[in-house]
């Protein structure tokens, strides 16, 4: 018989023949993973999601590296009804005072930073000059009106004031954000302590750090769970603390060898791969109780431990590395995908599916061997979960067959419409979603979002060919630009070098001298929002938090305002633009590489069945779970976001594993049996080790719920509920597709048995 694992499956022989020598050999192979370990890196730069070769990214790469980068302002919110008294207004002057001396700060701006006017003599007095007077409604309504930055630093109620820290590191790392966050709030402690104002530090790179520390400390919480659950359920499927062991650590080691692989390789977890552990561990969890369960078949009818070890690899060994290849080539689908994060995810994915399909093989038939020795048949018949399960999925079966054709019709039905839904979903990202809104710096982000104009700025590149940006002819194309924008609903806060032209006040020309004075002496940080190393200037807007559906509209209104205005060569971009295109380009390319993924799962089950006709009776069965999940997106309103399509390939190597082991099942029953027998029959073998399964698969993505990051949460609800209509479609529209439109392609010539008897359960033991 043809090999379903491509030979593969054929690393367990030499296990069988020298099975001390290959323990030893796993064991060190352990150990150099578990060194690997050591080695483990987090990907702390979190700008990297859209990181490629696409131009959406090089000009925004360009951008921050020639203009100010937003991403690395750190943003403090200070709340309080007190803000404007006379003695708390004097100490958050201090406040801002002493927030420039902190090591590593390079500039602040606040409402005490800001200056009127030069007089004739050049100088520019400090706009709030008497902060011992508190915050008068005169000098609330003069901060809110500077033409620089006023009303991204004071609320219009006067009990909200934003200070945007700039560090002296350009892209500062999260190690630094870390130091300067713990400065800043020891800052605001010692200051402000004794005033009631509420202090938050906030913005992109404190967003970036409270990410990575949830992420590491959820994986810690979860992969622990994880494991606890799947023994915990491996004792209440198999009622055995040798199978539960034989099932559960071969998976945990297939888990814990990938993240040790990625360690050996230098290649640091990101938000996107640290998924991939537990999704081996998965699939591990499922192979190794199709494991288990032939095994304790063969030693309940008489087999040896070894025996019993060989016989269960024979059966379903080519199988389940089936499914690992099946689930390799849905990660592959994922490297058309020209952003880097997503490649590198998908790569790791493909390897450390097959590594971990064949060091579960490998660790089940050494437990095997030398611990299921231990095992009694006589201890457990007919006791076992899984045995109790034979009629009623034996019954599910002879339901399938009797009602085929309904059956089918109505599934083929519910793709058509839960597709249409499938495909609606629009795409949708946003930092934010990634934690809590109850997280002080996420809460604190969308306060300022709604305080103070809107939180995510867009960035307008205008190029000014040989004029010089203080010129008036610079000025004037700057003007034009800025003003073509700011008309458009839903733009606040514009700032370029004509407000600073304003501001200064006089007739073009007389700006123009000024400006070209002050230009000199500018500090860095405040020169790079103005001035770019190639002579064009920067016009930055700020918009309000939206979806990606409706930030891309106003995207392309803005560019095409700014274009008219100033010319083609026009560019808009910054993270708020990046984010909406290229998450919208991404995800979608995420979205078709699933479904491609599908069709290739599908095909891998043509060539190893050496039979198109399983390859095409499984794809119905396969694109059911996943459509229902989109559906259920679109349904909630819910948008297509990473996590999303991340939940629907790992539900979607499940779905396959089931597909795979059914139609192994199928293949191996008596084929003198009619058509509805064997699939009753299979039914009864197969279904009770799916349902297993997917109960300890979902059992252990329940401890996803107790995560405080939100993508996490959604990741183990969509994978749960893709599992669920997986298992469905695997005991009920499957084999109702073979008994009804596609019987002719399964039928036996010569049926020697009926239903009834074939249905009937066999004292065999689970």
């Amino acid at each position: 018989m043809n090999s379903l694992g491509f030979g593969l499956e054929r690393v367990v022989a030499p296990i069988f023949r020298w099975p001390r020598l290959s323990g030893l050999v796993v064991l060190v192979l352990l150990g150099v993973c578990a060194f690997g370990g050591t080695k483990l890196t987090f990907d702390q730069n979190l700008r990297a999601v859209f990181a490629g070769g696409t131009e959406a990214y090089k000009v925004y790469s360009k951008t921050v590296e020639d203009f100010v980068d937003p991403e690395n302002e750190i943003l403090i919110l200070v709340e309080g009804k007190r803000l404007g008294e006379p003695e708390v207004f004097a100490k958050l002057r201090d406040f801002q005072f002493e927030l420039q001396f902190i090591d590593g700060v390079g500039s602040v701006v606040s409402a005490f930073a800001l200056r009127q006017a030069p007089d004739a003599n050049g100088d520019a007095p400090l706009l709030i000059d008497n902060a011992e007077a508190g915050l008068t409604p005169e000098l609330l309504e003069k901060v809110r009106a500077h033409p620089l930055f006023g009303s991204k630093l004071l609320s219009t109620d006067g009990t909200a004031m934003n200070f945007i820290v700039t560090p002296t590191e350009p892209k500062a790392p999260l190690d630094v954000t870390r130091v300067l966050r713990q400065q800043i709030e020891q800052t605001a402690k010692d200051v402000l302590g004794d005033t009631g104002l509420k202090v938050t530090v906030s913005g992109f790179p404190t967003l970036r750090l409270d990410i990575v520390d949830v992420l590491i400390r959820d994986q810690i919480i979860l992969n622990t769970a994880g494991v606890i659950v799947g023994i915990i359920m491996s004792l209440i499927v198999f009622r055995s603390v040798i199978a539960a062991v034989m099932t559960a650590v071969p998976a945990i080691i297939a888990g814990g060898a990938v993240l040790g692989m990625i360690g050996l390789t230098g290649t640091s977890i990101t938000v996107m791969s640290n998924v991939v552990p537990a999704l081996i561990m998965v699939l591990g969890y499922a192979d190794a109780m199709h494991l288990t369960y032939a095994w304790r078949r063969y030693r309940a009818e008489g087999a040896s431990p070894t025996e019993a070890a060989r016989l269960a690899e024979d059966e379903v060994g080519a199988a389940c590395i089936l499914t690992a290849i099946t689930t390799a080539l849905a990660f592959l689908s994922l490297t058309l995908s020209d952003v880097q994060i997503v490649s590198r995810f998908a790569w790791i994915g493909a390897i450390g599916a097959v590594l971990g399909g064949m060091l579960v093989l490998a660790v089940h038939t050494l437990l095997a061997i030398y611990l299921g020795r231990f095992w009694e048949p006589a201890h457990g018949t007919g006791r076992s979960l899984l045995a109790r399960l034979r009629g009623p999925n034996a019954a599910i079966g002879r339901f399938a067959v009797k009602h085929a054709n309904p059956i089918a019709s109505i599934a083929v039905i519910m793709v058509v419409i839960l597709g249409a839904m499938y495909f609606s979903v629009p795409p949708q990202h946003s930092l934010r979603e990634h934690l809590p809104a109850n997280n002080p710096a996420n809460a604190a982000l969308g306060q300022i979002d709604k305080l103070f104009d809107g939180a995510y700025p867009i960035q307008i590149v205008v190029p000014l060919g040989d004029a010089s940006p203080t010129s008036p002819e610079g000025l004037e194309k700057i003007r034009a630009v800025q003003d073509a924008v700011a008309k458009i609903p839903g733009v606040a806060s514009p700032l370029s070098l004509w407000s600073v032209a304003e501001w200064l006040g006089g007739d073009m020309q007389q700006a123009s001298e000024r400006l070209t004075d002050l230009a000199e002496e500018m500090p860095p940080e405040t020169a790079s929002r103005f001035f770019g190393r190639d002579g064009a200037s920067l016009v930055t807007v700020s918009v309000h938090e939206m979806t990606t559906a409706e930030a891309k509209p106003l995207i392309d209104k803005i560019e095409t305002a700014a274009r008219d205005a100033g010319g083609p060569d026009v560019t808009v971009t910054g993270v708020t633009v990046l984010t909406a295109r290229e998450s919208d380009r991404t995800i979608n390319n995420l979205f078709w590489s699933l479904t491609l993924a599908v069709v290739a799962g599908v095909g891998a089950i043509m060539l190893a069945f050496r039979d198109w006709r399983m390859g095409a009776v499984a794809l119905l069965p396969n694109a059911l779970p996943i459509f229902s999940t989109g559906a259920l997106l679109f349904i909630t309103g819910a948008g297509m976001q990473f996590t999303s399509v991340l939940s629907l390939t790992v539900a979607f190597g499940i779905a396959v594993d089931d597909t795979i082991h059914y139609l192994n099942r199928f293949r191996l029953s008596g084929a003198s049996l009619s058509l509805p027998d064997r699939l009753i029959d299979t039914s009864r073998h197969i279904g009770p080790v799916l349902v297993g399964t997917t109960a300890i698969i979902i059992a252990g993505l329940s401890t996803t719920f107790v995560s405080e990051m939100p993508t996490i949460n959604l990741f183990g609800e969509l994978a749960a509920v893709t599992l669920a209509a997986a298992l469905i479609a695997d005991l009920l529209v499957l084999p109702a597709l073979m008994a009804g439109v596609a019987s002719p392609w399964f039928e036996t010539k010569k049926p020697t048995k009926d239903k009834e008897s074939a249905a009937q359960d066999e004292p065999v033991q689970a």
